[in-house]
């Protein structure tokens, strides 16, 4: 809860994630036990904001995929059928890999697909589960087999189980660069998506030296996917992983948003008609349903609900980077066009959660109002509550540079607004602390960010700070470090904040993505 009546000051010990870089690139990090102090925070003047909006990029029948693309570097083995997933089975075989495989399906696939059934099993295979789908696939496509254990090593080398060097083995295993061009059938299996799928997700997660490329290589197999899901979906007339695909979208997404990607890849998703439907967003249940019978009433709806906030945070995104690169000193003519493009970017994003938010069955919009869904269901509905509060935040605050310090219209009437939506994802987020991490909650790192940004009440900001320190823990922290990471971008952002309060100027004036790159504090994502 908020404490009312303190006013602290924004204090950090800001630590570096890192330790010293292998010969590979890869760094070794641990998590950062420096903690974060707010004494005193002297209120700013109120948030600068506007109502904004933009025009929706023109569709595009042609998508151009350099040709180098087809090279993929991974080396496929010969071709299989496709074995049914509701009966597919396979003699296991004992291998010294087994510690790693087990951790997969017991830590890492909740990490990268949810939502998962309740009850369902983390230590066997249930046939039509993500874990079937992974772990089967690897069993006849050994560059899969060595990503899933590349990524199981990365993720026990920070508790010093697994050394790094054993994560690297395997991540170079799995890419195995063979001497020439693999089959086409081969390239767009479903060994290779998924392998380019786990790969990429090592990239976010692991801390690499700018200088060996770290900063490029997640990007690189994000361009392999974006060139795999296009001739898959041309070959196959859709994806049959369709919710890894919205996974990818999500994922790219995030990047985007955080300075670090362009949206590439969910705009060719977008554009060639390729996402996937509302039953195939969701992973399998394993029955002849993609909804339990609980869910069969009320998932459509919030799905669809969840579907409208993701579509709109990814036109946020891609317009948030069209205005980083080209408006780095805007004229006031340019500054007001921004304005006018960014407001109604608002207004749709308020009027498209206004027309999808289902209020016969939720009541009004809080974050209380999924409690009573079902697991499943209440998760994506709160996914999407999170994301559509932080995307609204964010179109006032992250467009472009100095946004917030641009006088706008009914200034109070936002800044107030802003304010209790920052205390609505505070809330929501807090409650996860409470309960049992069955269901990953990554995806709220990134809203409890932006509220911790947004706010300008100090106990606000503290409570941000400890949520993302209590995320950080094994059970519910990421894969790799990007938490932590996180709760370092925030504390270096509220000591700015802190620090130009102090020197007399406004809270507006401190441009946390600028911030974040200079102090090489950028992250892909907040919570993988």
């Amino acid at each position: 809860m908020l404490a009312g009546g303190r006013r602290p000051s924004v204090q950090s010990t800001q630590g570096s994630v890192s330790s010293p870089t292998s010969s590979s690139g890869w760094q070794s990090t641990r998590p950062d036990p420096n903690t974060v102090v707010l004494e005193r925070f002297e209120d700013g003047a109120p948030l600068t904001t506007t109502s904004y909006s933009v025009s929706v990029p023109p569709q595009r029948s042609d998508v151009h995929i350099p040709d180098a693309m087809r090279y993929l570097s991974i080396r496929t083995s010969p071709q299989v059928a496709s074995l049914p997933n509701t009966t597919a089975t396979y003699t296991r075989i004992p291998s010294s890999d087994d510690h790693l495989t087990a951790h997969f399906r017991q830590n890492i696939v909740r990490r990268l697909i949810q939502p998962q059934v309740p009850g369902q099993s983390q230590h066997r295979l249930v046939p039509g589960s993500t874990r079937d789908v992974f772990e089967l696939e690897a069993a006849r496509f050994r560059p899969l087999h060595h990503a899933v254990c590349a990524l199981s090593a990365l993720n026990l080398s920070y508790s010093g189980r697994v050394s790094l060097e054993e994560a690297l083995q395997h991540y170079q295993d799995a890419l195995s660069v063979a001497s020439s061009p693999s089959t086409a059938d081969g390239m767009l299996s479903d060994g290779a998506f998924l392998t380019h799928f786990l790969l990429f997700v090592n990239d976010i997660c692991v801390p690499m030296d700018a200088d060996h490329g770290g900063d490029v290589m997640w990007a690189q197999h994000l361009n392999h996917l974006r060139y795999i899901a296009v001739q898959r979906h041309n070959r196959l007339g859709r994806e049959p992983y369709g919710y890894i695909l919205w996974s990818i979208c999500e994922l790219d997404m995030y990047a985007c948003l955080l300075g670090s990607g362009s949206c590439d890849f969910a705009r060719t998703i977008i554009e060639n008609d390729m996402l996937p439907s509302l039953e195939a967003q969701i992973p399998a249940t394993a029955t002849t349903s993609p909804c339990l019978q609980s869910e069969v009433r009320i998932f459509p709806i919030i799905q669809r609900l969840n579907e409208c906030v993701v579509l709109n945070a990814i036109k946020v995104a891609q317009h948030a980077q069209q205005y980083r690169t080209t408006s780095h000193h805007p004229s006031p003519g340019a500054t007001a066009r921004l304005q006018a493009s960014v407001s109604r970017l608002q207004s749709d994003l308020l009027t498209h959660w206004s027309q999808a938010y289902p209020a016969a069955y939720l009541g009004p919009e809080s974050p209380q109002a999924g409690l009573n869904l079902p697991p499943r269901v209440r998760y994506v509905f709160e996914h999407a509550y999170l994301l559509h509060q932080a995307t609204l935040i964010y179109s006032r605050t992250s467009m472009f540079a100095a946004q917030r310090s641009i006088p706008v219209a009914n200034q109070g009437d936002i800044h107030a607004d802003t304010e209790r939506r920052c205390i609505g994802i505070l809330t929501l987020a807090s409650s996860y602390m409470e309960a049992e991490p069955f269901m990953e909650h990554r995806h709220a790192v990134f809203p409890v960010l932006m509220a911790g940004i947004a706010t300008t009440q100090p106990d606000a900001k503290i409570q941000a700070m400890n949520i993302i320190k209590a995320m950080e823990s094994p059970a519910r922290g990421g894969i790799g470090q990007n938490t932590v990471r996180t709760r370092q971008l925030l504390a270096a952002v509220c000591e700015e904040q802190r620090r130009v309060v102090g020197a007399g100027r406004k809270i507006e004036q401190v441009d946390w993505l600028a911030l974040a790159r200079d102090r090489g504090l950028s992250v892909v994502n907040c919570g993988l």
